[in-house]
């Protein structure tokens, strides 16, 4: 329910749950770094850092917490860490094109564009065959969009993003491509 409350922006009403899943279960990794999210979303990087470092110390291969707490770097500007951290996902999960792109975002900041753009290129691609077997996957195509976007291809950008409003994704997933342009 914490989650559920997460996506809908009611981040108050998250934290109650989460609070209460930690009252029951205190090392629960997954609680741990799901109210980091919500910390993080929240701009409250302090909070959301000291709960993503607690995840990792029950799990320190957890590589969703790792790429959360990168995330959290990355919105304050402590972008050695925030590589560091996608460096360490990417290790973990090396199919993960979320990850690659995320990366990209800090070698943009640092301008390392050339490092940047082979970043989006790779999620490019790996979102890319995802599209062509399942092309009514709305989250990859959604990503698939962002990360043209990132790359500064506008027009299939708007491309993507149109198929899957036309093509019936759910609410849901709109609001989470939207709050991934904010971010």
């Amino acid at each position: 329910r914490g989650v559920t409350y997460r996506l809908m922006g009611r981040y108050e009403e998250a934290l109650a749950d989460f609070d209460r899943a930690l009252e029951l279960e205190p090392d629960n990794a997954w609680a741990i770094a799901g109210r980091g999210e919500t910390y993080r979303l929240m701009d409250r990087y302090e909070e959301a850092l000291a709960d993503f470092d607690r995840a990792l110390e029950l799990e320190p291969d957890y590589a969703w917490a790792i790429a959360g707490r990168g995330v959290t770097y990355r919105l304050m500007g402590r972008y050695e860490e925030a590589l560091a951290d996608f460096d360490r996902a990417i290790e973990l999960e090396p199919d993960e094109d979320w990850y690659l792109y995320d990366r990209a975002l800090v070698y943009q900041a640092l301008g390392q564009t050339d490092r940047a753009q082979a970043d989006l290129t790779m999620a490019i691609q790996r979102a890319q065959e995802i599209y062509k077997k399942e092309p009514q996957n709305w989250r990859n195509t959604f990503n698939l969009a962002l990360y043209h976007l990132a790359a500064g291809e506008a027009e299939e950008a708007e491309r993507l993003y149109r198929e899957a409003l036309a093509g019936g994704a759910s609410l849901y997933r709109i609001r989470e491509a939207i709050r991934d342009l904010e971010d």
